[in-house]
């Protein structure tokens, strides 16, 4: 153990209990306990160091304001925050995607091959049934005419159908902007979890998320579209001979016309 120094011996430090007590003079009491520890050469070089280190803030003047120092805005998260957020995000961005894919897929693609179907297989059959007058006189073409105008009037039902054209696709336009309601409303649902994000500043990696649901919607797309175009597409609905089977039974038990 180093041998203990006079307090008078100490350079005199600012701030320090040597600087109070003063070393031009002797003391005037015995050093205590704590102070003869407190004056050793080790712990003097110790205080020196951490002088030099760490400089002391000088003490303000009365009356001068003090200013605290800037507190960290950012909001303290929820235990979960963080996880519960990207959830969110992944779900309500996958099923914006989706609902984009659909709108197209449905309204663009399906919608048209499944028009182009049942004009296929009604206009089989109405050829069928039309074939056979290429060759009829127009004697024959009158006589049925005068037949056929007994039950059928051509103008009301061409006019019939074309008003129902015109409110199909009324109707049909009215659905896709139903869709596009849906879709909106999911999109405004995703919107307001950014706003949160943003708000409470969490971090979200983004890129992470982005790839992830772009890579399932696009795969999602794909399959779909090869089970539309490999099953859907191919399946076979009733056929034009079945139709005519149906039109004569219908007569047949309605009727009593076509029964030899």
């Amino acid at each position: 153990m180093s041998e203990p120094i006079e307090l008078k011996t100490v350079p005199s430090m600012p701030g320090s209990i040597n600087e109070l007590i003063s070393t031009n003079r002797k003391l005037r009491r015995p050093p205590s306990l704590s102070e003869s520890f407190a004056w050793e050469p080790e712990n003097i070089a110790r205080v020196q160091a951490l002088a030099l280190a760490q400089p002391l803030l000088p003490i303000p003047e009365v009356g001068t304001a003090i200013v605290p120092a800037a507190l960290d805005n950012k909001p303290t998260p929820w235990k979960y925050e963080k996880y519960t957020v990207e959830l969110v995000i992944k779900l309500l961005l996958h099923i914006t995607l989706i609902s984009v894919f659909e709108t197209l897929f449905y309204f663009l693609y399906v919608s048209s091959l499944e028009n182009n179907g049942i004009i296929k297989t009604v206009g089989t059959f109405i050829n069928g049934a039309a074939a056979g007058c290429k060759n009829m006189s127009s004697i024959e073409i009158e006589v049925v005419n005068d037949i056929l105008g007994s039950f059928l009037n051509a103008s009301q039902i061409v006019a019939a159908g074309n008003l129902e054209a015109a409110e199909r696709a009324t109707y049909n336009k009215n659905i896709s902007n139903q869709s596009w309601y849906y879709v909106g409303g999911v999109s405004a649902l995703f919107s307001a979890a950014l706003v949160y994000v943003r708000a409470r500043k969490i971090d979200v990696a983004w890129k992470v998320v982005i790839l992830e649901n772009v890579a399932m919607v696009c795969l999602l797309a794909l399959y779909e579209l090869m089970f539309f175009d490999t099953i859907i597409y191919p399946y076979e609905p009733i056929s034009t001979k079945e139709i005519g089977r149906n039109a004569i039974q219908e007569l047949q038990q309605q009727c009593g016309l076509l029964t030899t």
